[in-house]
């Protein structure tokens, strides 16, 4: 009892010298906790983002040449045609699966109910490299691409806007510019606020009487690293400049867009700032830690007449030593956890109010904030360890001081 009357009574004593110390402690591990959770958050925003697509893909769109190239003009339109499908699929290595993209606006009607729609006319491998996710029924498959079936998969915004909630589209007919198509399907991808719909690529190049198109989409197999996909970006370009007679350096002439390489380089982005929030986290812990040694280095300071007196008396340098690092471990103990309880609080709270901005919709991503337990644990333990060290060093070497020296330190 003695021996925790005499800590408490250090303590009380100088009560503003323990809250300073106390609260750059708190706020070390409060900040850490915060940082962490609001990383944690985005992370997880990006990637859920990511998953939600193949990130294998690549993307082909034409463009104008900017260049001169063996008699050929600048300002010259490069269109893909089914010789550019057929290259892909058979010439170009490491490309997978491979699907052209032709697109109509035009007017749905169901009923007395209407809405503007986009379509896509795609290949059923769309589906793959896309990830679409359907809802109810089904994609569209080899036999409706085969015979150029007029079928159409919609997406929940156009099912909504033509359909009533106790009604499946599934088998009911959409009269868009004039042409019957029956619903096969409903995706979970909503494209534009418009509404936006699949028909067979063989569908809509013979409606729309196209023999050239913009897009390309395909997916790649191997190529794992940020260097892989720019050579193979090249490559391809410079493949594609000797089957469309452009310059190999004429970027405006097709536009290459790389799924993966942007995948990769946000995770490098997002990589960079967990560091950041890391090493900022540290120094926010590592200034209460200082804050601690230098507290406790005066505390020993102020008392080692006190101890000189004590160890006078008979008191043992143990039981000396044994106190001052006491009072540091109690110090950094209750207001670690004080700031480790606030810091989830304040994090769980956050997560709450994004949670419901997120289900509304008022932000894009799903950035809710999270917590690892163990690092919050594993940190506050070594600010609790850091702390008796900052009190243990200066305390064992005011001990070793003889007592007629201590008792006449100045």
């Amino acid at each position: 009892m003695d021996f925790w009357r005499e800590i408490f009574m250090a303590l009380s004593r100088n009560k503003l010298r323990t809250f300073l110390t106390g609260f750059a402690i708190s706020w070390g591990i409060f900040i850490l906790i915060v940082l962490l959770a609001a990383g944690n958050g985005i992370m997880n925003g990006v990637s859920e983002q990511f998953s939600d697509q193949s990130t294998n893909v690549y993307m082909i769109y034409s463009g104008e040449t900017s260049m001169p190239f063996k008699g050929h003009g600048i300002n010259r339109s490069i269109m893909f045609n089914d010789r550019d499908i057929r290259f892909l699929e058979t010439e170009v290595k490491n490309v997978d699966k491979v699907s052209p993209r032709i697109y109509q606006n035009g007017f749905a009607n169901v009923g007395d109910k209407s809405s503007s729609v986009f379509m896509s006319g795609v290949k059923p491998v769309f589906k793959d490299i896309n990830n679409v996710k359907m809802a109810e029924g089904r994609f569209i498959n080899d036999l409706d691409e085969k015979n150029s079936e007029k079928v159409i998969v919609v997406d929940k915004s156009l099912r909504d806007k033509l359909f009533d909630d106790d009604v499946s589209p599934l088998g009911q007919f959409v009269i868009i510019s004039g042409i019957a198509y029956k619903v096969v399907g409903v995706c979970d991808v909503e494209g534009r606020s418009d509404g936006s719909g699949y028909v067979p690529f063989s569908s809509l190049k013979k409606i729309t009487r196209r023999s050239r198109y913009w897009m390309l989409h395909f997916t790649v197999k191997g190529l794992e690293t940020k260097e892989d996909n720019e050579a193979f970006t090249e490559h391809l370009r410079t493949q594609l400049a000797h089957l469309h007679e452009f310059d190999p350096d004429d970027t405006s002439a097709v536009y290459i867009r790389s799924r993966q390489e942007e995948y990769l380089q946000t995770m490098k982005i997002f990589n960079t700032l967990q560091l950041f929030i890391w090493i900022i986290g540290f120094a926010m812990l590592i200034s209460g830690i200082v804050g601690v040694s230098n507290i406790m280095r005066i505390t020993v300071k102020e008392r080692t007449n006190e101890i000189g007196i004590r160890k006078a008396l008979g008191a043992k340098s143990r039981s000396i030593l044994a106190s001052i690092v006491t009072e540091s471990l109690i110090i950094t103990t209750i207001f670690g956890y004080i700031g480790m309880w606030l810091g989830m609080v304040v994090a769980e709270a956050g997560g709450n109010i994004l949670g419901k901005m997120q289900e509304g919709n008022a932000i894009p991503l799903n950035i809710v904030p999270s917590i690892d337990i163990r690092i919050v644990l594993m940190a506050t333990a070594l600010l609790i360890v850091c702390g008796v060290l900052a009190g243990f060093f200066p305390a064992r070497k005011a001990v070793k001081i003889k007592p007629i020296e201590a008792m006449n330190y100045r």
